[in-house]
């Protein structure tokens, strides 16, 4: 049903899209050449609307007290760096078309300000749909299409839906814990966007914080903090262990989510565990074949556990792994690529020690 309820909902806004759409076509006397100009001009103002999405939680967060970090559309990003610098990377995120991350304020509890910042995209998309449908609707039928795609990608972001900004609204506005964990979410990539590793993060940042009610996209992305962690300081036995506690979640889990949780436990279980069946199960499914072809450093790490641990071939493993080392610039952030280039180079001297020695003569 949780799979479900997000697909119809798409599709009761298509069709509300589809009916406007059809309404200007038939009021206006619309010609074949503006019909089908109407038509594309729907995937251009969606893409205008997710450009002001962002700029709206950046100007709202601005605004809460926030401070910029990164600014994202499709995998182009702009991440501000603590000297004033801006730089460019390309990233994608399965899933999300654009993202604005900021760095919080000061926590305090009560008081921690997400309200605005979460709703800022919906704001923007909403205001500027009314700004341009009162002074252009309905006299131009692009306006009329720009203001319904406006509202739209509002109410698309606005509805509790899967992994959006109401789920993530609703969820912190559950209680205390679960705004802390939103917190904790900017703080952290706010840290390592200046450089910082998992490894050199606050203790107190890997404190589980229980579930009160309900199980969380929030806590299992603090899960996830905790594995990242267990993975820098190679403790192995440990780290497969708690991946074992997330799979328990596996079909509560956002797609995202999943996806990440997978190709870990891929890499757990090439390192720790290779005769186990979910291996196969796992390298042979179509989304994380998709997902591994990202030219990102951790795919290529996870590619190289399989080759090496599975296929048995050391050549091949040892290029991706070179392969990965050169993909520092595609890191969302300084950290992140530190830890993985420091996991490539393990790998790679794991690789190097065990071929050396002569336990196949």
């Amino acid at each position: 049903m949780k799979k479900i309820f997000p697909m119809m909902v798409m599709t009761i806004f298509g069709l509300i899209g589809g009916y406007w759409a059809g309404y200007i076509i038939a009021s206006k006397n619309v010609n074949v050449l503006e019909t089908v100009f109407l038509f594309m001009s729907f995937p251009m103002f969606y893409i205008i609307h997710i450009v002001i999405h962002e700029a709206g939680h950046g100007l709202l967060g601005k605004i809460s007290g926030y401070k910029m970090v990164s600014y994202r559309i499709f995998s182009f990003m702009w991440v501000w760096r603590e000297d004033g610098t801006i730089h460019v990377r390309r990233y994608k995120v399965p899933g999300t078309l654009g993202q604005c991350l900021m760095a919080p304020p000061t926590y305090e509890a009560g008081k921690f300000p997400f309200r605005l910042y979460l709703l800022g995209g919906v704001i923007a998309n909403i205001v500027t749909s009314l700004i341009v449908g009162a002074f252009f609707v309905p006299q131009s039928f692009l306006a009329t299409s720009f203001a319904i795609v406006g509202i739209l990608t509002a109410l698309t972001n606005s509805i509790p839906i899967g992994f959006n900004d109401g789920m993530s609204l609703k969820i912190a506005s559950s209680n205390e814990k679960q705004q802390y964990l939103l917190y904790l979410q900017f703080e952290i990539n706010n840290q390592m966007n200046e450089g910082k590793t998992y490894a050199e993060l606050p203790e107190q940042y890997f404190q589980l914080v229980s579930a009160t009610s309900a199980h969380t996209y929030f806590n299992d992305w603090q899960q996830f903090l905790i594995i990242a962690r267990l993975a820098e300081k190679h403790n192995w036995p440990l780290y497969q262990e708690q991946l074992e506690i997330l799979w328990q979640r596996k079909k509560e889990m956002i797609s995202i989510y999943l996806l990440e949780l997978k190709k870990e436990m891929l890499f757990g279980l090439c390192l720790t565990a290779a005769t186990d069946e979910r291996i196969p199960q796992i390298w042979t499914d179509k989304k994380i074949q998709a997902a591994l072809k990202q030219p990102l450093m951790g795919n290529k790490r996870v590619k190289a556990a399989y080759v090496y641990c599975i296929e048995k071939d050391a050549q091949a493993a040892l290029e991706l792994i070179t392969a990965g080392k050169n993909l520092t610039h595609r890191a969302p952030n300084l950290g992140d690529a530190k830890t993985e280039g420091q996991l490539l180079v393990w790998l790679e001297t794991k690789i190097l020690n065990e071929e050396s020695t002569p336990h196949n003569q």
